[in-house]
Parts: C-alpha cells; sequence; structure tokens
C-alpha cells in the first residue's frame, strides 16, 4: 500500500520512509508549518493520521488518528520525533493493510 505525507508547509512525500517522517517532526513548529498528515495513495480508502505541534503552553505534539472504516478517531500526546515516526509509519501500514482486506 502507498501512501503519501502533506505538511501545512509544503513538503510533500510520497512513501515516506521513517527518516523522512522523523524529518517532517522536527520541521513541525508553531508559526507556519504546524503539522502535517498521512493519507493513503487511493482515494477509497478513507484513513489519515496527522502529526500537529501541541496547543497551549504544553509543547510536544499530538498524534491525531482518523479512519473511517474503523470508526476510530483519537489523540494521544507525543514527545520524540523517532517515537512519532515509528508509531506512524505503523498506523499507516496496519491501517492500509487492513483496508485492502476485502
Amino acid at each position: 500500500m502507498r501512501y503519501y505525507a502533506d505538511s501545512e508547509g509544503g513538503d510533500y512525500i510520497e512513501d515516506p520512509t521513517h527518516a523522512d517522517l522523523v524529518a517532517l517532526v522536527r520541521a513541525l513548529n508553531r508559526d507556519d508549518n504546524t503539522f502535517f498528515i498521512v493519507f493513503p495513495d487511493d482515494d477509497d480508502l478513507e484513513w489519515s493520521i496527522a502529526v500537529l505541534t501541541r496547543r497551549g503552553g504544553l509543547g510536544g505534539y499530538e498524534i491525531e488518528r482518523s479512519d473511517s472504516r474503523t470508526g476510530e478517531n483519537s489523540t494521544v500526546p507525543a514527545a520524540d520525533p523517532v517515537a512519532i515516526a515509528t508509531e506512524v509509519q505503523a498506523w499507516a501500514e496496519t491501517t492500509a493493510a487492513i483496508q485492502n482486506t476485502p
């Protein structure tokens, strides 16, 4: 399954690697690049996972998962860019595999 990442700051990466996702997290800021979203490269699949800078004075990030097929819609705080990239990649690959199952 193919997917892509698109950031508020204008970065667009097809099939991002773990290193690409870490770089996207590290590039986030509170001014003009506050989030990036990973989408499937298939318009029939309706899931996404986003990484956002945390609102307020708490710092860090949030991971927002959305899957219309299962009804999942969750947000969790996160801090480490490497762990965030691992979570994003694993969730995207697992969700894509599940949605491709008839």
